[in-house]
C-alpha cells in the first residue's frame, strides 16, 4: 500500500510508518526490557507511559502494538523529520511517569504532529486519547517498530507491560504449558510518502480471527452459532471499533440487539483524533488462531474444538471435518465472556481508518471488520512475541477460557486438564 501525506493524520495512530527493524523481516535487536513489569496507565483505554529523550522534557507516550511507527510530537506546521535516537520508556510510580524501565537504543523517530488538525487556528492543538467525557493527553506514540525485535507481554487487567527479550519454548512446549498459541498473526505493510521520500513499513498488525457472540451449542444449526470476523488488535484504544455491516450481521444471529439507529452516539478519541460512533454491547467473543491447514471460519473452529474435544463425529451430528472424517485437528482458541458484556464504538463502513486498514491487507486477508481495544483484552494474558512470529495467550480470570490446539485425539486429555485447571494465578 502506498499512502501520501495527507492519508497519514487519518491513521497514523493505528499506523503507519516503518522502521529497518521490521523491514528486514523478524532481525532482532538489543533486549530492551527485563523480566519486570512496567506499570502503565489505562485510565483513558489507551496504554499510557512516559517517554525519555535525552535533552528534551519527558513525554506522555500511547503504546500502541497497531503502530508500526514511533512518533514524537513537534507541535502543529512543522516540517516533519524522521532521526534516530535513545529513548527511555518511564512506568508509573505514584501516579506519575517517572521511573525508568526500559530503553529502545537508537530507535527511528518520526516528528509529526499525530493527531487531525482543526483549521481553526484558535484552536487548541492537543493530541488526546480516550472518551470524549474523560480525555487523556499525549504528545508520542510507541508503535512496533521500535518494540520488532522483543516480545511484549500484556497484563492490562494489572495494569501492567513487560518488554522481555522473547518467550520460550516452541509450539508443542507452549501446548504443554497450556497456552493458546496464534502463529503467524502479523499482516500489513506498504510504503508511506513523506515529504518526497519513500520510507516501506512491513507488516506488524496484529490480525485476529474473531467469532462474535459463539455459541457451540450442536442441536442449533451453523449459522447461529456466531457472527465471523476478522479484527486487528490495538493498545492505543479502549473500546473496540466495529464496522457497521459487521454489528448487521451479529444482528442476525441475535436479533434481540438493538438496531443501530436505536443505539446511543457516542465519541471517543484515537491517537489520530476524534470518531464518532453508536454504542453497543457484545456479550462474548472468541478469538481464534489461524489454520492454514484447515482453512475454516472461526465460529466453525469453535463449535469443532468443543465437539471434538469430547468425541468423534458421530453419526447424524454436524461434523466439521472433511472427507468423511470423523476427527481432525483444531487450533487455538481463547473466549471471553465479561458479565457486562464487551463495549463496541459502531463506526461506518467508510471510515477512513477502516478502509486504509482494509487497503493496506488486501488481498492477503479478508475484510477488517473492526479493531479489539484493550476492553477486549483485560480478562487475559498476551505475549507479542515477534522474535518468534506469534501470540500467546492464557486466560487470567474466570471470565475467559483459554482452549490450546487440539491437534491429535491422543491430546484430549493434556486440552480439557488445560481447561480445567482455570485461569493463571495471580
Amino acid at each position: 500500500m502506498r499512502v501520501g501525506r495527507t492519508g497519514l493524520g487519518l491513521a497514523l495512530g493505528l499506523g503507519l510508518g516503518g522502521c529497518t527493524l521490521i523491514t528486514d523481516s523478524f532481525v532482532t535487536n538489543d533486549f530492551s526490557g527485563d523480566l519486570y513489569p512496567i506499570q502503565v496507565q489505562t485510565d483513558s483505554g489507551a496504554v499510557v507511559v512516559g517517554l525519555r529523550e535525552l535533552g528534551t522534557p519527558d513525554r506522555v507516550a500511547v503504546l500502541d502494538l497497531l503502530s508500526p511507527l514511533t512518533v514524537v510530537d513537534p507541535g502543529v506546521d512543522v516540517a516533519p523529520t524522521v532521526t534516530r535516537a535513545d529513548l527511555i520508556v518511564l512506568g508509573e510510580r505514584g501516579g506519575v511517569l517517572d521511573l525508568p524501565r526500559g530503553q529502545f537504543t537508537n530507535a527511528r523517530v518520526l516528528a509529526l504532529h499525530p493527531c487531525k488538525t482543526s483549521s481553526d487556528p484558535a484552536a487548541d492543538p492537543t493530541c488526546f486519547v480516550g472518551p470524549d467525557t474523560a480525555p487523556r493527553p499525549f504528545d508520542a506514540i510507541i508503535g512496533a517498530d521500535s518494540l520488532a525485535g522483543d516480545a511484549v507481554r500484556l497484563r492490562l487487567g494489572d495494569n501492567q507491560v513487560f518488554v522481555l527479550a522473547d518467550v520460550a519454548g516452541g509450539e508443542p512446549q507452549r501446548a504443554l504449558a497450556c497456552d493458546a498459541v496464534f502463529p503467524s498473526p502479523y499482516r500489513g505493510g506498504g510504503t508511506l510518502v513523506l515529504a518526497g521520500t519513500e520510507l516501506s513499513f512491513s507488516g506488524r498488525r496484529v490480525t485476529m480471527q474473531t467469532c462474535l457472540g459463539d455459541d457451540p451449542d450442536p442441536s442449533i444449526t451453523q449459522s447461529k452459532r456466531g457472527t465471523d470476523a476478522l479484527m486487528l488488535i490495538s493498545t492505543g484504544i479502549g473500546r473496540s471499533l466495529l464496522g457497521e455491516a459487521a454489528y448487521e450481521r451479529y444482528r442476525l444471529v441475535h436479533p434481540s440487539a438493538p438496531a443501530l439507529a436505536d443505539l446511543p452516539i457516542e465519541a471517543v478519541s484515537l491517537p489520530s483524533g476524534s470518531i464518532e460512533g453508536r454504542h453497543a454491547t457484545i456479550d462474548r467473543l472468541a478469538m481464534v488462531a489461524l489454520s492454514s491447514a484447515t482453512p475454516r471460519a472461526p465460529c466453525r473452529h469453535v463449535y469443532a474444538h468443543h465437539l471434538l474435544l469430547e468425541h468423534d463425529c458421530l453419526a447424524g451430528e454436524d461434523c466439521p471435518c472433511e472427507n468423511g472424517s470423523t476427527f481432525c485437528a483444531i487450533p487455538s482458541i481463547v473466549e471471553v465472556a465479561p458479565a457486562a458484556g464487551l463495549d463496541m464504538l459502531i463506526i461506518p463502513d467508510d471510515n477512513p481508518t477502516l478502509q486504509a486498514l482494509r487497503t493496506e491487507l488486501r488481498p492477503d486477508q479478508q475484510e477488517i471488520d473492526g479493531i479489539l481495544g484493550t476492553s477486549a483484552l483485560l480478562d487475559a494474558e498476551f505475549d507479542i512475541d515477534y522474535p518468534h512470529d506469534r501470540v500467546l495467550a492464557r486466560c487470567t480470570t474466570s471470565k475467559c477460557v483459554t482452549r490450546p490446539a487440539l491437534p491429535a485425539r491422543s491430546e484430549r486429555v493434556r486440552v480439557q486438564g488445560c481447561i480445567d485447571a482455570g485461569p493463571l494465578p495471580n
